[in-house]
C-alpha cells in the first residue's frame, strides 16, 4: 500500500512490506545515522578551535584604563555621548572567514565603567591601545574640557577567591526580560515638560547616588561591555517583527532539495488533506488563508507605540552589550539585602512596562535563599568577580543588543546644573598646551623634577651664581658704608636690609631735614 501510495520501485515496496518497522529504523540508523553525528562532531570541534584561538588573540591585546572627569560648569549632554559612541563604531573591521576561524580575530570591545569606592565615584573608560586615540578624539569632540588620564586597573581592591576571611561580595548580570528589538526608556522620556526649558532629571543620578552611599571598606562597581556586531541582524529581526504587526506576508525562499521534496510528496500529502486534514507541508489543503490588507489601520494605541519605538530603535547602530554589577565590602560592613534593593532601583528608571526592561540574571547571582543554592553560592562569586575583573563578554548571561541612544542613557556625564555633590570631578578646566613647545628629548623625563629630587643639585648651583658683596650708603652717613652680601640682583645701587628701615636711593639724606609730624614731604625729595 506505501508502495502504490509514494509510487516506489518494486523492490522498495517488497522491503517496505515484508520488514518490521523497527527494523527499517536500525538499518537506516545505521546506513545515514553517523551523519548527524559525524556533522556534530565536527561542529563542536570548530567551536573549542575557534575558543582556544580567541583566547590567544584576546591574550595578546594590549589594554588601557583612562579616567575621565568633567570640570564643573562644562556643558554635558546625553546627546554628546550618543554620537560618541556612533564615532568610536568606526572600530568596526571586515574579518574574513580565515581571519576568523584560523586565527580566531573577533571585533574590537569597549568597557565604560562608573565606579564607587568608599563614596568617591569616578568614571572610567577601558580600551585596547590601538583603538585609545581614536577614543580621546570622540571624547574631545564632543567634551573639549573633558580629561582623560591613563590610570592603573582598580580592580585589585577586591579579592580573587571565596570564602575568605576579609570580604564578601554580591552583584549580578542584567539581562532584557524582552528580545533586543524591543527598547528600553531613554534619555529623551526624561525630560520634564513642567519646568522652564524642559530641564532634564537626569536618571544617572541616582545610579550616582547611590555608588556614592559606600562606607570604608565598601565598593559597588557598574561595567557596560560593548562590541560592533559582525551584521545587524537583530535589526532585521525587529524588522520581521513590524511586518507581522502590520499584516505584511513574510516570504519564504524555498531550496532546490526542498522543491524537490515538495514536488514529490505532494499527491500524497494532498490526498491526506482531503481526506483526514492533515497538512503535512503546510500548503493549505483548503486553499490559502486571505491576506489582511488593513491589519495596520486596527492596531491599538499600545501596539502603534510599540512599533514606532521599535522602528526608531532599529534605526540606530547596535551593539552587543553586557552589563555587570559588583558589590564587595568587609564581613562587618557587608549590607547584601540593601544592595539588592539598590541593584534593582537603579535600573528602574530606564524600564518601559509595554516594552522592555532591566532584570538580574539567576545564574550570574550570588543567592543563599535555599540549601542547593548555598552549595554554589561561593562558586558564583567566584565566577562574578573573575569575569569583571576580565572583562568577559561571552560568559555568563546571554548578551543583547542596545542602540547608541540607549547606551548614551546608561553612561554619560551629568549636566552641570544639576551636578550632584558626591561626584569626583575637576575644579578647573585644562588648557592646551602651546603649538611651538618643543618636544622632550628621546628618553627625557615628561615633567622635569617635578618631585623634587634634584633639590641639592639646585643649591649649589644657586650657592655659585650668588653676587659678590656691593657697598651700600647708610641713610644717616654718606660716608661710612656696609658690606652687605645680595642674594638677589641689586637695583639702582641699593637694596633693602631684613628687620631694617628701607634704604633711601643714592644721594638722598634725611638728615639735613628734620621729621616733623606734617604731612607734607621733605623739601628736597627729588621730583621725576
Amino acid at each position: 500500500m506505501l508502495g502504490i501510495v509514494l509510487n516506489l520501485p518494486p523492490f522498495l515496496a517488497h522491503y517496505f512490506a515484508t520488514t518490521a518497522p523497527l527494523t527499517i529504523a536500525s538499518q537506516a540508523l545505521l546506513v545515514v545515522g553517523w551523519v548527524p553525528i559525524f556533522g556534530v562532531l565536527i561542529w563542536g570541534f570548530i567551536e573549542i578551535w575557534v575558543d582556544h584561538k580567541q583566547g590567544q588573540y584576546n591574550s595578546h591585546i594590549e589594554w588601557v584604563l583612562l579616567n575621565v572627569s568633567v570640570p564643573t560648569g562644562a556643558i554635558n549632554t546625553p546627546k554628546g555621548m550618543e554620537n560618541f559612541f556612533n564615532n568610536i563604531a568606526g572600530s568596526k573591521s571586515a574579518i574574513t572567514w580565515k581571519e576568523a576561524k584560523l586565527w580566531g580575530k573577533f571585533q574590537a570591545y569597549f568597557s565604560f565603567e562608573i565606579v564607587g569606592s568608599e563614596g568617591d565615584v569616578k568614571f572610567y573608560i577601558r580600551t585596547p591601545v590601538k583603538y585609545r586615540d581614536l577614543v580621546e578624539a570622540a571624547l574631545y569632540a564632543q567634551y573639549p574640557e573633558a580629561q582623560l588620564v591613563e590610570v592603573e586597573d582598580y580592580v585589585d581592591k577586591v579579592h580573587d577567591h571565596y570564602p575568605n576571611d576579609h570580604t564578601a561580595v554580591f552583584g549580578s548580570e542584567m539581562k532584557l526580560a524582552k528580545p533586543s528589538y524591543y527598547p528600553i526608556r531613554t534619555y529623551v522620556s526624561f525630560e520634564h515638560m513642567g519646568e522652564k526649558d524642559m530641564r532634564f532629571k537626569d536618571p544617572l543620578h541616582n545610579i550616582i547616588e547611590v555608588l556614592g552611599k559606600m562606607r570604608k571598606d565598601e565598593h559597588f562597581w557598574i561595567q557596560i561591555i560593548i562590541m560592533q556586531p559582525d551584521e545587524q541582524e537583530w535589526a532585521k529581526e525587529g524588522e520581521k517583527y513590524l511586518d507581522k504587526l502590520m499584516g505584511k506576508e513574510e516570504k519564504h525562499k524555498e531550496s532546490m532539495i526542498g522543491k524537490a521534496m515538495s514536488g514529490a510528496a505532494w499527491l500524497p500529502n494532498q490526498i491526506l488533506a482531503q481526506s483526514v486534514g492533515l497538512d503535512l507541508l503546510g500548503t493549505g489543503g483548503h486553499g490559502d488563508e486571505k491576506k489582511d490588507d488593513f491589519r495596520m489601520f486596527r492596531m491599538t494605541p499600545t501596539e502603534r507605540l510599540v512599533s514606532d519605538a521599535i522602528a526608531e530603535k532599529i534605526s540606530k547602530i547596535g551593539w552587543q552589550t553586557k552589563i555587570r554589577v559588583l558589590y564587595s565590602a568587609s564581613h562587618k560592613q557587608y549590607r547584601k539585602p540593601l544592595i539588592a534593593a539598590m541593584l534593582k532601583g537603579m535600573f528602574h528608571p530606564f524600564a518601559h512596562l509595554n516594552m522592555n526592561k532591566f532584570s538580574m540574571h539567576d545564574h550570574a547571582t550570588p543567592k543563599d535563599d535555599y540549601f542547593w543554592l548555598e552549595w554554589e553560592i561561593y562558586h558564583r562569586m567566584h565566577n562574578l568577580v573573575h569575569r569583571y575583573k576580565t572583562r568577559q563578554l561571552g560568559s555568563g548571561a546571554t548578551p543583547y543588543y542596545l542602540n547608541s541612544e540607549e547606551l548614551a542613557s546608561l553612561f554619560h556625564f551629568p549636566a552641570a546644573d544639576a551636578r550632584t555633590p558626591i561626584l569626583a570631578n575637576s575644579g578647573a578646566r585644562r588648557g592646551e598646551a602651546p603649538l611651538e613647545l618643543p618636544f622632550a628629548a628621546e628618553g627625557a623625563d615628561d615633567l622635569h623634577d617635578w618631585q623634587g629630587q634634584n633639590k641639592a643639585k639646585i643649591a649649589t648651583e644657586y650657592e655659585a651664581t650668588t653676587p659678590a658683596p656691593l657697598v651700600v650708603p647708610t641713610p644717616h652717613s654718606s660716608v661710612s658704608a656696609r658690606t652687605v652680601v645680595a642674594s638677589t640682583p641689586v637695583v639702582d645701587g641699593f637694596m633693602p636690609q631684613p628687620g631694617r628701615p628701607a634704604p633711601l636711593p643714592p644721594g638722598l639724606s634725611l638728615a639735613v631735614e628734620p621729621i616733623t609730624d606734617d604731612d607734607d614731604a621733605p623739601a628736597n625729595l627729588p621730583v621725576l
